[in-house]
């Protein structure tokens, strides 16, 4: 008997959920990841975080067929063994959408109504008007990466009464998109744009693919929103636009290196909100979580088909 192979903790009800739907395998879930190297040999599935499974991991797992990844990227995984040994790759697309989709809209609340302004004045016993006050209605939000958690950030944009433009690789239409723009057409949309998000995957195509013509290319007073992978932007030339007042500010959950560094000026700049990658947090993570795997193992059996694979070229 194989096992399905769990690098995560997990509540036993779930376990119990998905032992009925395979009772052909065993479900084994680690506590401890240092225990891996003991089960990984009679695994025919894996679940676990992106960059859990490096490839002399994978090496050891001489009977795994499948890998199930609990994060959405996948930035971390070691694409040539996967395409060699034929393994299919699965993640969990869609569970933060809704968390995610809430801390963008606060980022835009904090810099409209210029809250973060007025926090740091409330620290100092300051009463001060002076500051740039706004509304989100009528504004225009751009949404890089236009998946299930872009859909999610333009539909609760629209609610607001902002316009929505989205760029996407194939610029297939969604329907909670104004204009939908293809990648080559990204700095034309981002320009029009009062903010701009960013939700795009780390590949080899997008590393630092935000670097100085793009936030040259930004409105002088849009602010840069980015909850997808750190690595996508040029962060020293987010900085510098930063500095130089190119762009109006920033709200950043990911970085290039993280944790962010100590000496990091970002740190310091009034126009930038800096949260510790936690965008995606929420108690109802692992539960979502769990129904994709439940879909996927009944698709792995011949039930269906799979939910979020992963194309190994693409590689998101």
């Amino acid at each position: 008997m194989k096992d399905i192979l769990f690098l995560s903790k997990v509540n036993s009800k779930y376990i119990e959920e998905m032992q009925k739907i395979a009772p052909q395998f065993n479900v084994i879930c680690l506590d401890d990841k240092k225990d891996a190297y003991k089960y990984i040999k009679n695994a025919e599935v894996l679940v676990c975080f992106d960059g859990d499974a490096d490839a002399e991991f994978i090496h050891n797992a001489e009977n795994l067929k499948w890998i199930h990844l609990l994060s959405a990227g996948a930035d971390a995984m070691p694409f040539d063994v996967l395409k060699e040994r034929k393994i299919i790759l699965t993640n969990s697309k869609g569970v933060h959408k809704y968390q995610i989709s809430e801390q963008v809209l606060g980022y835009m609340l904090l810099f409209e109504r210029g809250l973060n302004y007025f926090i740091r004045k409330q620290m100092n016993r300051e009463w001060n008007k002076s500051v740039r006050v706004s509304e989100l209605y009528g504004k225009t939000v751009c949404i890089l990466g236009v998946g299930s958690i872009g859909e999610e950030i333009a539909r609760i944009a629209r609610e607001f009464g902002m316009k929505t433009i989205g760029v996407r690789k194939s610029g297939n239409m969604s329907k909670f998109i104004d204009e939908m723009y293809t990648n080559e057409n990204m700095i034309f949309a981002v320009s029009k744009a009062d903010y701009v998000i960013c939700v795009l995957p780390l590949t080899d195509e997008t590393y630092h693919l935000l670097s100085k013509d793009f936030f040259k290319n930004m409105k002088n007073d849009a602010v840069f929103i980015n909850i997808g992978r750190g690595k996508v932007v040029d962060e020293s030339s987010l900085i510098d636009a930063l500095k130089n007042k190119t762009i109006r500010g920033a709200a950043l959950d990911v970085f290039e290196e993280e944790p962010l560094s100590k000496e990091s000026p970002l740190w310091d700049m009034e126009n930038v909100i800096i949260t510790p990658h936690t965008a995606g947090i929420s108690p109802h993570y692992m539960e979502r979580g769990i129904e994709i795997i439940k879909h996927n193992i009944k698709a792995y059996l011949g039930d269906g088909d799979f939910i979020n694979r992963v194309d190994l070229e693409k590689q998101y």
